[in-house]
């Protein structure tokens, strides 16, 4: 199913021509009257007038969670990211604070709309219908990662059933009773879900939900995350990332579950060497750079999302002529490790364990400093009918990726659960 069918499936070249008209309107606004970047472009010697095409795009600076950051600490309370007058911003929200103080971000309604459109693309290409429930198992609180999924919901006259405030026991029996039939969460709870359900002897593939759509950290192009949580629903499993900062950018379609379609028609994507700062060849894994063409109230031009990926510019078979990024989300630029020589991703390290590991077992994968060198190790939750995965997962990280780690075994139960993102990643680097 297509959102807006016409520009999902329009060629390059009209792709093209919307993305420069909205960039060119949205810069004439952010010169006009947005601190933060007139400062950033006169430090960068950046006039307007040198902004004559979309190639020119790669003439501004780059923008940072750290630039923001800086600015907010500087320009209490909300910073000067704020082109229009602050009684127009209607929305508050904030980044979790996993890469340092959390990051406050303004909305007005205009701006908020344009996050729900981006979404709604999201829950089409799933195939979500008004004819569908959806059920929303998180609390409202300020992230955004699932606002703009019931504001989408609500666009799209979809039936939506918030759950917040309850425990996992009673999202399960809304499950049920309410015969949702759409459920949308992080990889991490939905696996959570699906462990409670058969404690519980509930269900959950007998039930009617037909989609599971996954958020907030990767899981639906893991194929081992994948599977378990489509034997844990019997449900097609989807799939789309996004940022406070950015908005939802991309989304899985029912033809293929290994790529992201970029919402092109809203975004200007660029995969930059995260060191030369110059662009990769198509196919090749590089940073994923983003500028927002809707949301010119406080927009991310050039945003070094530190985020790795693989873009490739074809049409898929589902008719849509968007790039698509080949495995979504590949890791963090900022969490590689060389471990003897090696350089290891702990996101790849953690797709190899994972297909390994039980329903309901959790794992750490722990960054330490010996010496001067990184290391790294394992902890993982075993029953007792897996103490010897061990055994499997030891030589298979020295197949693939060349790695002896040492394995420490715990029992189910002993790493903290949570009804969001889950911390697979511990980074003990800066300890003594």
């Amino acid at each position: 199913m297509f959102y807006n069918e016409a520009m999902e499936t329009a060629p390059l070249e009209k792709i093209q021509d919307i993305q420069w008209q909205k960039l060119k309107d949205m810069l004439e606004k952010v010169y006009r009257s947005n601190r933060f970047y007139q400062n950033s472009f006169k430090k960068h010697g950046v006039a307007l007038e040198d902004i004559r095409e979309l190639s020119d795009i790669t003439k501004l600076p780059f923008s940072t969670k750290k630039d923001f950051q800086k600015d907010q600490e500087d320009n209490p309370v909300f910073g000067t990211n704020l082109t229009e007058p602050f009684e127009n911003y209607v929305q508050f929200h904030q980044t979790t604070g996993t890469t340092g103080k959390p990051l406050k971000w303004l909305d007005t309604k205009e701006s908020w709309a344009w996050r729900a459109r981006c979404m709604a693309h999201s829950l089409a290409a799933a195939g979500i219908t008004n004819k569908d429930i959806l059920l929303l198992p998180f609390n409202f609180g300020p992230y955004t990662a699932f606002w703009g999924v019931y504001e989408a919901a609500q666009h799209l006259d979809v039936l939506t059933i918030p759950t917040g405030g309850w425990t996992t026991e009673q999202r399960l029996q809304s499950v049920i009773e309410n015969q949702a039939t759409v459920i949308i969460g992080t990889p991490t709870y939905m696996l959570r879900l699906a462990e409670a359900a058969q404690e519980e002897g509930l269900d959950l593939p007998g039930s009617a939900i037909r989609v599971v759509i996954l958020a907030g950290e990767p899981g639906a192009m893991i194929p081992s995350v994948r599977d378990k949580l489509e034997r844990g629903w019997g449900a097609r499993v989807f799939e789309y990332p996004g940022l406070t900062e950015t908005g939802t950018y991309a989304f899985m379609c029912e033809h293929n579950n290994q790529a992201l379609h970029i919402i092109e028609s809203e975004f200007i994507v660029e995969v930059l060497d995260s060191t030369t700062g110059k662009s990769v060849a198509d196919g090749e894994a590089g940073e994923l750079v983003l500028t927002n063409l809707g949301r010119s109230c406080s927009p991310a031009i050039r945003y070094r999302t530190n985020d790795r990926v693989r873009l490739i510019k074809s049409s898929c078979s589902c008719g849509r002529t968007f790039g698509q990024l080949i495995g979504g989300v590949l890791g963090r630029q900022d969490e590689m490790l060389i471990v003897r020589g090696v350089n290891i991703f702990p996101s790849t390290m953690g797709n190899i364990v994972e297909k390994f590991m039980e329903l309901g077992c959790e794992y750490q994968i722990i960054a330490f400093r010996q010496g001067d060198m990184d290391e790294v190790r394992l902890k993982i939750e075993v029953t007792p009918t897996s103490q010897d995965v061990d055994k499997l997962i030891v030589p298979e990280l020295k197949k693939q990726l060349n790695l002896r780690v040492d394995i420490e075994k715990v029992p189910k139960g002993t790493l903290v659960r949570s009804d969001y993102k889950g911390k697979k990643f511990i980074d003990e680097r800066g300890k003594r």
